[in-house]
């Protein structure tokens, strides 16, 4: 008897760790889930005057699991309202949507729009130099 409460109670337990495990999946959004919401609402998050354009080389890729970024060798960058200024540098970007960086190559020259989202700097937008 006391063994066979032993087994139930192990089968409820794990079913009660197994049960808690699905739900955190389920509810925890993946990083890839969350840059796509952030994709998608980047525009309401920040006014226009926020954004900043500006024009680099690409230095390297990072299409990894995950927050995807780029590294560019940037000119200066100063948006509109002051909340971005950088000098000329070498720096990595996360991008809001890692599809952004399909067909992009290091040594390419590129022209992107950048933002503050939850206090990094991040790329909305690349393309190539025309």
């Amino acid at each position: 008897m006391r063994q066979a409460a032993t087994v139930s109670a192990a089968i409820v337990f794990g079913l009660a760790i197994f049960f808690d495990l699905a739900v955190a999946q389920i509810l925890t959004p993946t990083p890839s889930e969350w840059m796509d919401k952030l994709d998608r609402e980047h525009k309401q998050l920040v006014s226009p005057s926020g954004h900043v354009s500006a024009r680099g080389q690409v230095q390297a890729i990072d299409r990894g699991p995950g927050a995807a970024s780029v590294t560019i060798l940037t000119e200066d960058m100063k948006s509109a309202d002051g909340s971005i200024r950088m000098p000329a540098m070498e720096m990595p970007f996360h991008v809001t949507n890692p599809r952004m960086l399909k067909g992009l190559r290091p040594g390419d020259m590129v022209e992107f729009e950048a933002a503050r989202l939850r206090n990094a700097v991040m790329i909305t937008d690349i393309r190539k130099a025309r």
